[in-house]
């Protein structure tokens, strides 16, 4: 599972990479196509990593805008490597991308070396830009240099001057068999630095996507998560692409405590409370952790999983011509399914069944709560019913603070005066603060005294 092939489904994903500002399209190839990691040892490799360039950043302001514009150099010449690599004649366009990149990639590593980078190492390529810059301009430009063959110079004179079309166009002639012999000499001679090249690519790559993450960590003061084995637990978890767009409005994000464990946890609150917003902050950090991000968070342990399935009413599809609750039956046996087959899941499932009878409904969420329970599926499921039957774990959102209610409040301003935190409850019955809410929006009063009947 790939970051492209996840980007799109991912509530809140798109905002992250398009954040995460990579210099060069290698790097954003490469972030493009970094992997869901599921191995302990990979992930701390990757937050390791991580953790040494922001230091590096920290330490080393001014070689780190060098860096970002030396990086800004950097293009994708894989097929020039692999053509090089065929030993296949290169162009002088290829010439110059091999050029232009070796260059770049001499004056990032020496930038490296001065600041004693605890981090990727370059392959030192001076032998490279030696090559391809006889005259030691250091310029990224390349052409058939004189100084390649001791006939060239005279013969390229010779056709400056000649008067005659026919002796011109035979000195052109003779001139391009040099210069293609001087082509195919200049592949052998490079050949065996393809490896080299390579390498220092996809390093590069590894350095101009690490640099964005270490910025974007600073950015939006992101945490380094511990790598948990059993329990996931978070303080001040948020989301940041919400977090931005309240602080745009003059409104603030309030972040929320909560731990999962291996056995499901029913979470109730009244609509509005931030339930969907929960479970969206959690499958998004659960990504960005097994993809090699700090996490949104002020702490965060996190226990790796094989896959995140998040059912969110508006994450359904309905172009398969499925009616919502059709689409989220399927999407159900699709979380037991691969439960069963021991595949390692967080599962998060927003107001189940909230589409059908309130019997049937609460029946259905009987039942799932039981079969996460049974397989042992880290799971977090918000529901609106009362009456859910199995002892499980149960957090229940404060909610609306009435208190504090001091004048006219719309759908957009109700945020502020709700209680996000989540706290710990016995009870089945779930909070019933619809019609306060309804009457707090001055919805009609003969309406809600028949609805309180």
């Amino acid at each position: 599972m790939l970051v492209k092939e996840v980007i799109k489904k991912v509530n809140g994903l798109p905002y992250v990479i398009d954040n995460v500002q990579v210099c060069s399209s290698w790097g954003k190839s490469m972030l493009l196509n970094q992997p869901f990691l599921t191995e302990p040892n990979d992930i701390q490799r990757n937050l390791d990593d991580l953790k040494r360039h922001i230091g590096f950043i920290e330490n080393n302001e001014a070689a780190t805008r060098q860096l970002v514009v030396l990086l800004h150099e950097i293009n994708d010449i894989t097929q020039t490597i692999q053509n090089l690599k065929n030993l296949q004649v290169l162009d002088d366009i290829e010439f110059f991308e091999i050029k232009k990149f070796a260059l770049a990639s001499q004056k990032i590593w020496q930038l490296l070396q001065e600041t004693n980078y605890d981090g990727p190492r370059l392959y030192d390529l001076s032998k490279v830009v030696e090559i391809l810059d006889p005259e030691e301009s250091r310029i990224a430009h390349f052409y058939i240099y004189s100084c390649y063959h001791p006939e060239l110079e005279n013969i390229r004179k010779q056709i400056s001057q000649a008067e005659d079309v026919n002796v011109a166009e035979e000195l052109t002639w003779k001139a391009r068999q040099i210069e293609d012999a001087v082509r195919q000499k200049l592949t052998e001679m490079l050949q065996p630095y393809w490896n080299n090249l390579l390498r220092n690519l996809h390093l590069i790559g590894t350095l101009d996507v690490l640099n964005a993450k270490a910025q974007l960590a600073l950015r939006w003061q992101l945490s380094m998560p511990t790598i948990a084995v059993e329990n996931t637990r978070y303080e001040g978890l948020f989301h940041p692409q919400m977090k931005v767009e309240l602080a745009e409005r003059g409104s603030r994000f309030q972040p929320v405590d909560v731990v999962l464990t291996p056995h499901p946890c029913l979470v109730t609150g009244a609509n509005m409370s931030g339930k969907t917003v929960l479970l969206k902050s959690l499958s998004l950090s659960q990504y960005m952790f097994q993809f090699g991000f700090y996490v949104p968070a002020t702490l965060a342990e996190i226990v790796p999983v094989e896959d995140v399935v998040c059912l969110i009413d508006d994450q359904q599809t309905e172009q398969r011509g499925l009616s919502s609750f059709a689409a989220e039956m399927l999407s159900v046996n699709e979380i037991l399914t691969r439960t069963k087959s021991g595949t390692k899941l967080l599962a998060l499932v927003d107001e189940l069944a909230r589409t059908t009878n309130p019997d049937e409904g609460r029946r259905i969420v009987n039942a799932f709560v039981r079969m996460m329970e049974k397989y042992g599926v880290m799971s977090l499921i918000t529901t609106h019913y009362s009456g859910v039957a199995p002892q499980c774990r149960r957090l229940r959102v404060k909610g609306l603070l009435t208190d504090r209610i001091t004048s006219d409040v719309t759908p957009q301003s109700l945020h502020r005066y709700m209680d996000y935190t989540l706290v710990e409850t016995t009870s089945d019955e779930v909070p019933a603060e619809a019609l306060t809410i309804a009457r707090i929006f001055h919805v009609d009063e003969e309406f809600l005294a028949e609805a309180e009947r």
